[in-house]
């Protein structure tokens, strides 16, 4: 049941309904709390809607269920960036690219962070 409910959570994500993807994602988790890939996916599905706290909450959650998933740190790191903190937003870029070296993406994504953070 937890899976059917992250699949329609997929497909409405796909269609860009990002609020019936989070319902869906949402339910996934309560019927299976340890679901590290709806709350991944509801994490996107937030930060689509602009919800950057509640995306940062999510991947949060991730990285508790699997702190080894570059992944997950990426993009806590992108949400902390729009939420204008980037000495938070640096500690994630760099802790996925101490599990992902040569992620040319994240080193990118850390040089810009630096170079905002110069600005400010």
């Amino acid at each position: 049941m937890a899976l059917e409910h992250h699949n329609l959570g997929n497909d409405y994500y796909k269609i860009g309904d990002f609020d019936k993807a989070i319902e869906h994602y949402s339910e996934s988790i309560k019927i299976k709390p340890d679901f590290l890939e709806s709350f991944f996916n509801r994490g996107l599905a937030y930060s689509r809607l602009r919800r950057f706290e509640e995306a940062v909450r999510d991947h949060s959650r991730v990285i508790e269920l699997n702190p080894q998933q570059s992944e997950a740190y990426y993009t806590r790191g992108l949400m902390y960036e729009y939420l204008g903190e980037y000495d938070k937003a640096l500690r994630d870029y760099e802790k996925a690219l101490s599990l992902q070296p040569e992620n040319q993406e994240i080193i990118n994504q850390k040089e810009i962070v630096l170079r905002k953070k110069n600005m400010k």
